[in-house]
């Protein structure tokens, strides 16, 4: 599936990428879910053991969010990506994963 963020071509580099990024943004925030890159896509994983399959890096950054209950996490998440994003170092496909907002027709919900 294209994905709008990675071009129409994907790579599993781009995936792994993609995890690491949403791992370090979500580390140590309760409740974090683990992501997990796969061929077509991610494995997002919640604190709880439910999971979802995302194909998208938009439907991804919408399961991550749904795990997240607490607006005081969800404040602090949504600043750690924007500050991963700006940083220099994760300049390229980090930031563009960081800062990818996911549109509100695909937020899945309840992952804890």
């Amino acid at each position: 599936m294209a994905d709008p963020a990675l071009g129409p071509a994907r790579t599993m580099r781009q995936h792994l990428i993609v995890a690491a990024t949403v791992n370090a943004v979500c580390a140590g925030l309760p409740g974090a879910p683990k992501v997990t890159a796969l061929n077509d896509g991610w494995l997002m994983t919640g604190a709880a053991g439910a999971s979802a399959q995302c194909q998208t890096l938009n439907e991804l950054w919408s399961a991550v969010l749904g795990c997240f209950k607490d607006a005081s996490v969800l404040d602090q998440l949504n600043g750690r990506r924007q500050a991963y994003a700006a940083d220099p170092a994760n300049a390229g496909l980090p930031a563009r994963a960081a800062g990818l907002l996911p549109d509100p027709e695909y937020y899945q919900g309840d992952f804890a």
